[in-house]
Protein backbone atom coordinates (compact mmCIF):
# COMPACT_ATOMS: atom_id res chain seq x y z
CA UNK A 1 0.00 0.00 0.00
CA UNK A 2 1.03 3.56 -0.49
CA UNK A 3 1.07 4.74 2.74
CA UNK A 4 3.68 1.59 3.67
CA UNK A 5 5.56 2.65 0.51
CA UNK A 6 5.99 6.41 1.88
CA UNK A 7 6.94 5.22 5.43
CA UNK A 8 9.86 2.67 3.43
CA UNK A 9 10.99 5.50 0.84
CA UNK A 10 11.36 7.71 4.21
CA UNK A 11 13.42 5.48 6.46
CA UNK A 12 15.93 4.00 3.42
CA UNK A 13 16.40 7.55 2.35
CA UNK A 14 18.45 8.25 5.80
CA UNK A 15 20.89 4.97 5.18
CA UNK A 16 23.79 6.38 3.74
CA UNK A 17 25.31 3.13 2.52
CA UNK A 18 22.61 2.71 0.11
CA UNK A 19 23.26 6.13 -1.12
CA UNK A 20 19.67 5.63 -3.05
CA UNK A 21 20.32 2.53 -4.41
CA UNK A 22 16.48 1.27 -3.75
CA UNK A 23 13.65 1.19 -5.12
CA UNK A 24 10.30 1.80 -3.30
CA UNK A 25 7.26 0.47 -4.77
CA UNK A 26 4.17 -0.87 -4.34
CA UNK A 27 3.34 -4.98 -5.28
CA UNK A 28 1.20 -3.61 -7.77
CA UNK A 29 3.46 -1.01 -9.44
CA UNK A 30 6.44 -3.83 -9.94
CA UNK A 31 3.47 -6.27 -11.01
CA UNK A 32 3.48 -3.32 -14.13
CA UNK A 33 7.01 -3.25 -13.87
CA UNK A 34 7.60 -6.85 -14.61
CA UNK A 35 4.71 -6.92 -17.21
CA UNK A 36 6.22 -3.95 -19.18
CA UNK A 37 9.42 -5.36 -19.57
CA UNK A 38 8.39 -8.69 -20.27
CA UNK A 39 5.50 -7.57 -22.32
CA UNK A 40 6.17 -9.80 -25.73
CA UNK A 41 6.25 -12.78 -23.25
CA UNK A 42 3.21 -11.15 -21.62
CA UNK A 43 1.95 -11.34 -25.35
CA UNK A 44 2.24 -14.88 -25.56
CA UNK A 45 0.67 -16.02 -22.38
CA UNK A 46 -2.33 -13.47 -23.05
CA UNK A 47 -2.58 -12.27 -26.12
CA UNK A 48 -5.86 -10.40 -25.68
CA UNK A 49 -4.33 -8.33 -22.69
CA UNK A 50 -2.96 -4.49 -23.20
CA UNK A 51 -0.68 -3.86 -20.12
CA UNK A 52 0.42 -0.58 -21.26
CA UNK A 53 -3.50 0.67 -21.31
CA UNK A 54 -4.72 -1.32 -18.65
CA UNK A 55 -5.47 -0.66 -15.29
CA UNK A 56 -7.03 -3.43 -13.92
CA UNK A 57 -4.35 -4.62 -11.48
CA UNK A 58 -6.09 -7.95 -10.54
CA UNK A 59 -5.08 -8.90 -14.57
CA UNK A 60 -1.80 -7.47 -14.07
CA UNK A 61 -0.69 -9.04 -11.07
CA UNK A 62 -2.18 -12.56 -12.43
CA UNK A 63 -0.19 -12.07 -15.77
CA UNK A 64 2.98 -10.91 -13.76
CA UNK A 65 3.02 -14.14 -11.00
CA UNK A 66 2.41 -16.20 -14.36
CA UNK A 67 5.94 -14.63 -15.82
CA UNK A 68 7.55 -14.85 -12.04
CA UNK A 69 7.31 -18.43 -13.13
CA UNK A 70 9.87 -18.47 -16.30
CA UNK A 71 13.45 -18.78 -15.22
CA UNK A 72 14.35 -15.75 -17.21
CA UNK A 73 12.25 -13.45 -15.76
CA UNK A 74 13.34 -14.82 -11.91
CA UNK A 75 17.11 -14.35 -13.38
CA UNK A 76 16.26 -10.65 -14.11
CA UNK A 77 14.37 -10.17 -10.97
CA UNK A 78 17.56 -11.89 -8.82
CA UNK A 79 19.94 -9.58 -11.11
CA UNK A 80 18.17 -6.58 -10.81
CA UNK A 81 16.86 -6.92 -6.95
CA UNK A 82 18.91 -9.49 -4.89
CA UNK A 83 17.55 -8.37 -1.84
CA UNK A 84 13.47 -7.26 -1.47
CA UNK A 85 12.40 -6.22 1.57
CA UNK A 86 8.38 -6.23 1.82
CA UNK A 87 6.47 -4.41 4.98
CA UNK A 88 2.86 -5.28 5.60
CA UNK A 89 2.52 -8.86 3.74
CA UNK A 90 -0.25 -9.51 5.42
CA UNK A 91 -2.10 -7.40 3.01
CA UNK A 92 -1.25 -9.69 -0.16
CA UNK A 93 -3.16 -12.49 -1.12
CA UNK A 94 -4.01 -14.29 -4.14
CA UNK A 95 -1.79 -13.49 -7.16
CA UNK A 96 0.26 -10.45 -5.19
CA UNK A 97 1.36 -13.34 -2.42
CA UNK A 98 1.86 -15.41 -5.28
CA UNK A 99 4.58 -12.51 -6.70
CA UNK A 100 6.58 -12.10 -2.89
CA UNK A 101 6.36 -16.28 -3.16
CA UNK A 102 8.37 -16.13 -6.33
CA UNK A 103 10.46 -13.47 -5.52
CA UNK A 104 11.64 -15.74 -2.35
CA UNK A 105 12.61 -18.04 -4.65
CA UNK A 106 15.62 -16.22 -6.52
CA UNK A 107 16.38 -13.57 -4.31
CA UNK A 108 16.95 -13.00 -0.20
CA UNK A 109 13.50 -11.76 1.25
CA UNK A 110 13.00 -9.61 4.50
CA UNK A 111 9.17 -9.36 5.04
CA UNK A 112 7.24 -8.26 7.75
CA UNK A 113 3.78 -9.36 8.47
CA UNK A 114 1.06 -8.87 11.38
CA UNK A 115 -2.32 -11.03 11.05
CA UNK A 116 -3.78 -8.81 13.54
CA UNK A 117 -3.77 -6.01 11.26
CA UNK A 118 -5.60 -7.55 8.70
CA UNK A 119 -8.85 -6.16 8.46
CA UNK A 120 -10.13 -8.12 5.74
CA UNK A 121 -9.81 -12.23 6.46
CA UNK A 122 -11.40 -14.26 8.48
CA UNK A 123 -9.32 -16.50 9.56
CA UNK A 124 -5.76 -17.38 9.46
CA UNK A 125 -4.03 -15.13 7.29
CA UNK A 126 -2.55 -17.05 4.04
CA UNK A 127 1.04 -14.47 4.39
CA UNK A 128 1.55 -15.17 8.02
CA UNK A 129 1.00 -18.98 7.48
CA UNK A 130 3.44 -19.02 4.12
CA UNK A 131 5.98 -17.42 6.27
CA UNK A 132 5.74 -19.34 10.06
CA UNK A 133 6.06 -22.31 7.06
CA UNK A 134 9.35 -21.26 5.88
CA UNK A 135 12.76 -21.92 6.61
CA UNK A 136 14.42 -18.93 6.76
CA UNK A 137 15.03 -16.89 10.20
CA UNK A 138 12.21 -15.51 12.35
CA UNK A 139 11.51 -12.67 14.62
CA UNK A 140 8.63 -12.52 16.72
CA UNK A 141 7.74 -8.50 17.38
CA UNK A 142 4.83 -7.70 19.27
CA UNK A 143 3.74 -4.25 20.33
CA UNK A 144 3.31 -1.12 18.90
CA UNK A 145 6.73 0.88 18.26
CA UNK A 146 5.31 3.95 17.01
CA UNK A 147 4.67 5.67 20.38
CA UNK A 148 6.70 5.50 23.17
CA UNK A 149 3.05 6.50 25.29
CA UNK A 150 3.03 3.95 27.83
CA UNK A 151 -0.91 4.33 27.87
CA UNK A 152 -1.42 3.77 23.77
CA UNK A 153 1.25 0.53 24.22
CA UNK A 154 -0.48 -1.28 26.86
CA UNK A 155 -3.92 -0.61 25.51
CA UNK A 156 -2.88 -2.12 22.19
CA UNK A 157 -1.37 -4.81 24.19
CA UNK A 158 -4.50 -5.13 25.43
CA UNK A 159 -6.75 -5.57 22.28
CA UNK A 160 -4.13 -8.01 20.83
CA UNK A 161 -4.72 -10.48 23.80
CA UNK A 162 -8.56 -10.39 23.01
CA UNK A 163 -8.55 -8.14 26.41
CA UNK A 164 -10.72 -4.33 27.16
CA UNK A 165 -8.71 -1.54 27.30
CA UNK A 166 -10.89 1.29 28.64
CA UNK A 167 -9.75 1.18 32.21
CA UNK A 168 -6.21 1.94 30.52
CA UNK A 169 -7.34 4.86 28.28
CA UNK A 170 -9.20 6.50 31.20
CA UNK A 171 -9.38 10.28 30.17
CA UNK A 172 -8.81 9.57 26.50
CA UNK A 173 -12.30 7.78 26.63
CA UNK A 174 -15.35 9.31 26.51
CA UNK A 175 -18.97 9.26 25.68
CA UNK A 176 -20.81 11.50 23.43
CA UNK A 177 -24.72 10.92 22.11
CA UNK A 178 -25.14 13.62 19.35
CA UNK A 179 -22.80 15.72 17.30
CA UNK A 180 -22.97 18.64 19.42
CA UNK A 181 -21.31 16.51 22.44
CA UNK A 182 -18.88 15.16 19.77
CA UNK A 183 -17.56 17.98 18.48
CA UNK A 184 -17.10 19.72 21.79
CA UNK A 185 -14.74 16.85 22.66
CA UNK A 186 -12.94 16.81 19.59
CA UNK A 187 -12.69 20.76 19.92
CA UNK A 188 -11.42 20.70 22.90
CA UNK A 189 -9.10 17.85 22.30
CA UNK A 190 -8.06 20.01 18.95
CA UNK A 191 -7.41 23.21 20.77
CA UNK A 192 -4.90 21.39 23.26
CA UNK A 193 -3.09 19.79 21.19
CA UNK A 194 -3.28 22.91 19.02
CA UNK A 195 -4.42 20.48 16.08
CA UNK A 196 -1.13 19.74 14.88
CA UNK A 197 -0.84 16.62 13.28
CA UNK A 198 -3.94 14.89 13.87
CA UNK A 199 -6.85 12.77 11.82
CA UNK A 200 -10.05 11.86 12.65
CA UNK A 201 -10.53 7.76 11.92
CA UNK A 202 -13.72 6.86 11.96
CA UNK A 203 -14.61 2.50 11.17
CA UNK A 204 -17.43 3.44 9.00
CA UNK A 205 -17.36 6.21 6.24
CA UNK A 206 -19.42 9.73 6.16
CA UNK A 207 -21.71 7.21 3.77
CA UNK A 208 -22.90 4.94 6.72
CA UNK A 209 -22.66 6.77 9.95
CA UNK A 210 -24.47 9.95 10.10
CA UNK A 211 -22.80 10.54 13.47
CA UNK A 212 -19.32 11.03 11.80
CA UNK A 213 -20.60 12.89 8.70
CA UNK A 214 -22.69 15.29 11.40
CA UNK A 215 -19.59 15.71 13.49
CA UNK A 216 -16.96 16.32 11.21
CA UNK A 217 -19.59 18.79 9.52
CA UNK A 218 -20.05 20.72 12.69
CA UNK A 219 -16.39 21.27 13.25
CA UNK A 220 -16.02 22.42 9.80
CA UNK A 221 -19.35 24.78 9.90
CA UNK A 222 -18.66 27.38 12.85
CA UNK A 223 -17.01 28.09 16.29
CA UNK A 224 -17.49 25.59 19.35
CA UNK A 225 -17.01 26.39 23.17
CA UNK A 226 -16.02 23.42 24.61
CA UNK A 227 -16.61 22.68 28.41
CA UNK A 228 -13.16 23.55 30.16
CA UNK A 229 -12.17 26.07 27.59
CA UNK A 230 -12.96 30.31 27.97
CA UNK A 231 -13.17 31.37 24.21
CA UNK A 232 -14.57 29.99 21.52
CA UNK A 233 -12.49 27.43 19.58
CA UNK A 234 -12.75 27.21 15.47
CA UNK A 235 -14.08 26.43 13.15
CA UNK A 236 -11.69 23.84 11.75
CA UNK A 237 -10.33 22.68 8.06
CA UNK A 238 -11.92 19.29 8.35
CA UNK A 239 -11.28 17.30 4.94
CA UNK A 240 -13.11 13.71 4.33
CA UNK A 241 -10.41 12.02 2.64
CA UNK A 242 -11.56 10.03 -1.11
CA UNK A 243 -10.97 6.76 -1.70
CA UNK A 244 -10.46 6.28 -5.55
CA UNK A 245 -13.87 5.33 -6.61
CA UNK A 246 -15.37 8.08 -4.86
CA UNK A 247 -12.25 10.55 -6.59
CA UNK A 248 -13.56 9.02 -10.09
CA UNK A 249 -17.08 9.25 -9.69
CA UNK A 250 -16.47 13.22 -8.39
CA UNK A 251 -13.79 13.74 -11.69
CA UNK A 252 -16.27 12.21 -14.15
CA UNK A 253 -19.20 14.42 -12.96
CA UNK A 254 -16.59 17.66 -13.54
CA UNK A 255 -15.85 16.11 -17.11
CA UNK A 256 -19.63 15.57 -17.70
CA UNK A 257 -20.21 14.57 -21.60
CA UNK A 258 -16.10 14.76 -22.04
CA UNK A 259 -16.11 11.40 -21.30
CA UNK A 260 -18.28 10.01 -23.88
CA UNK A 261 -15.26 11.11 -26.27
CA UNK A 262 -14.23 14.09 -27.40
CA UNK A 263 -11.33 16.67 -29.02
CA UNK A 264 -8.30 17.65 -27.51
CA UNK A 265 -10.13 21.46 -27.64
CA UNK A 266 -12.66 20.43 -26.16
CA UNK A 267 -10.42 19.05 -23.19
CA UNK A 268 -8.71 21.94 -22.89
CA UNK A 269 -12.22 24.08 -22.48
CA UNK A 270 -12.75 21.64 -19.67
CA UNK A 271 -9.74 21.44 -17.54
CA UNK A 272 -7.74 24.41 -18.72
CA UNK A 273 -6.82 26.41 -15.45
CA UNK A 274 -6.61 23.34 -13.27
CA UNK A 275 -4.57 22.23 -10.67
CA UNK A 276 -5.80 19.22 -9.91
CA UNK A 277 -6.77 16.16 -11.51
CA UNK A 278 -8.26 18.04 -14.52
CA UNK A 279 -5.19 19.67 -15.30
CA UNK A 280 -3.04 16.33 -15.22
CA UNK A 281 -6.02 14.76 -17.61
CA UNK A 282 -5.25 17.74 -19.97
CA UNK A 283 -1.29 17.23 -19.63
CA UNK A 284 -2.14 13.45 -20.34
CA UNK A 285 -3.79 14.39 -23.76
CA UNK A 286 -1.45 17.10 -24.78
CA UNK A 287 0.78 14.88 -24.37
CA UNK A 288 -0.57 12.31 -26.89
CA UNK A 289 -0.91 15.11 -29.08
CA UNK A 290 2.58 15.65 -29.15
CA UNK A 291 4.24 11.92 -29.77
CA UNK A 292 1.33 10.53 -31.44
CA UNK A 293 -0.51 13.62 -33.08
CA UNK A 294 -3.36 12.23 -31.45
CA UNK A 295 -6.06 14.56 -31.68
CA UNK A 296 -9.49 12.93 -30.58
CA UNK A 297 -10.01 10.37 -27.86
CA UNK A 298 -12.46 7.67 -27.28
CA UNK A 299 -14.74 7.17 -24.27
CA UNK A 300 -12.29 4.03 -23.12
CA UNK A 301 -9.18 6.41 -23.30
CA UNK A 302 -10.72 8.82 -21.43
CA UNK A 303 -11.82 6.35 -18.51
CA UNK A 304 -8.35 4.73 -18.94
CA UNK A 305 -6.37 7.97 -19.02
CA UNK A 306 -9.18 9.08 -15.29
CA UNK A 307 -8.03 5.92 -14.14
CA UNK A 308 -4.15 5.87 -14.68
CA UNK A 309 -3.88 9.92 -13.41
CA UNK A 310 -5.91 8.93 -10.00
CA UNK A 311 -3.73 5.83 -9.59
CA UNK A 312 -0.82 8.13 -10.14
CA UNK A 313 -1.86 11.44 -8.12
CA UNK A 314 -2.22 8.63 -5.19
CA UNK A 315 1.06 6.68 -5.31
CA UNK A 316 3.28 9.98 -5.51
CA UNK A 317 1.35 13.18 -4.09
CA UNK A 318 2.51 14.06 -0.67
CA UNK A 319 -0.38 13.30 1.83
CA UNK A 320 0.50 16.37 4.16
CA UNK A 321 -2.41 18.88 4.59
CA UNK A 322 -0.98 21.92 6.17
CA UNK A 323 -3.82 23.67 7.86
CA UNK A 324 -6.10 21.25 7.32
CA UNK A 325 -7.28 17.68 9.26
CA UNK A 326 -7.85 14.57 7.38
CA UNK A 327 -10.94 12.53 8.39
CA UNK A 328 -11.10 9.17 6.91
CA UNK A 329 -11.72 5.24 7.70
CA UNK A 330 -9.45 3.25 9.81
CA UNK A 331 -8.94 0.90 6.83
CA UNK A 332 -8.06 4.25 4.64
CA UNK A 333 -5.39 4.99 7.56
CA UNK A 334 -3.78 1.36 7.24
CA UNK A 335 -0.13 1.89 7.31
CA UNK A 336 0.31 5.46 8.05
CA UNK A 337 0.94 6.97 11.06
CA UNK A 338 0.14 10.94 12.82
CA UNK A 339 0.51 12.73 15.56
CA UNK A 340 -2.29 12.79 16.89
CA UNK A 341 -5.74 10.53 16.33
CA UNK A 342 -9.27 11.40 17.11
CA UNK A 343 -11.88 8.02 16.92
CA UNK A 344 -14.93 8.39 16.38
CA UNK A 345 -16.71 5.27 16.98
CA UNK A 346 -20.05 5.12 16.12
CA UNK A 347 -23.53 2.91 16.44
CA UNK A 348 -22.46 1.62 13.04
CA UNK A 349 -20.00 -0.63 14.16
CA UNK A 350 -20.76 -3.93 13.06
CA UNK A 351 -18.87 -7.03 12.91
CA UNK A 352 -17.71 -9.57 15.32
CA UNK A 353 -15.70 -8.20 18.86
CA UNK A 354 -12.90 -9.82 17.13
CA UNK A 355 -13.30 -7.50 13.86
CA UNK A 356 -14.00 -4.51 16.19
CA UNK A 357 -10.83 -4.84 18.45
CA UNK A 358 -8.54 -5.35 15.53
CA UNK A 359 -10.31 -1.77 14.42
CA UNK A 360 -9.87 -0.06 17.10
CA UNK A 361 -6.60 -1.54 17.07
CA UNK A 362 -4.95 -0.46 14.12
CA UNK A 363 -6.80 3.26 14.54
CA UNK A 364 -5.05 3.48 18.35
CA UNK A 365 -1.40 2.46 16.68
CA UNK A 366 -1.96 5.36 13.90
CA UNK A 367 -0.81 7.58 16.97
CA UNK A 368 2.49 9.08 17.40
CA UNK A 369 1.88 11.16 20.17
CA UNK A 370 -1.86 11.15 21.69
CA UNK A 371 -5.15 9.34 20.64
CA UNK A 372 -8.76 9.90 21.91
CA UNK A 373 -11.73 7.91 21.33
CA UNK A 374 -14.92 9.15 21.24
CA UNK A 375 -17.87 6.51 21.44
CA UNK A 376 -21.18 7.30 20.41
CA UNK A 377 -23.43 6.22 23.67
CA UNK A 378 -27.24 7.06 25.28
CA UNK A 379 -27.07 8.11 28.43
CA UNK A 380 -28.07 4.93 30.20
CA UNK A 381 -26.80 2.87 32.99
CA UNK A 382 -25.52 0.04 30.38
CA UNK A 383 -23.10 2.37 28.97
CA UNK A 384 -21.47 0.95 25.47
CA UNK A 385 -18.24 2.00 27.53
CA UNK A 386 -19.30 -0.23 30.10
CA UNK A 387 -18.75 -3.25 27.52
CA UNK A 388 -16.14 -5.05 25.09
CA UNK A 389 -14.26 -3.36 23.76
CA UNK A 390 -13.55 -0.56 26.15
CA UNK A 391 -15.45 -2.25 29.56
CA UNK A 392 -14.91 1.00 31.29
CA UNK A 393 -17.82 2.70 33.41
CA UNK A 394 -18.14 5.83 32.51
CA UNK A 395 -21.07 8.77 32.77
CA UNK A 396 -22.08 9.97 29.41
CA UNK A 397 -23.32 12.95 27.89
CA UNK A 398 -25.80 14.30 25.80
Amino acid sequence: MHGSRRRMHTQLTRLPSLRGRFLACTVDSLARHIVGRWRTMASVIDPLFDACASVDFEKVCHLAALLMDRDVVASWIKARYPVAVVDELQDCRGDRLGIIQAIESCCHVIAAADDFQDLQTQGPNPAVEWLHAGTGKKNLLSGNRRTKQQALLIAAGRLRSSQDCGDILKGMLMAALNKNAAAGHAARTLYWKKAKGAVILTPTGPQKSKFARDVVARLSSSSIKPKGITSEVGPFRVIWECGVEEERVDLVSKLGDVTQGCGLQQLRATCSGDTGALGDLLHWAERKCRVKGQVQFSTSEIATGVDRILNCRRAFLSTASPGRILAMTINQAKNREFEGVIILWPFEVGGTLESQRRRLYNALTRAQQWAVVIVQDEPKKDSRLSKPPFSKPQKSSS
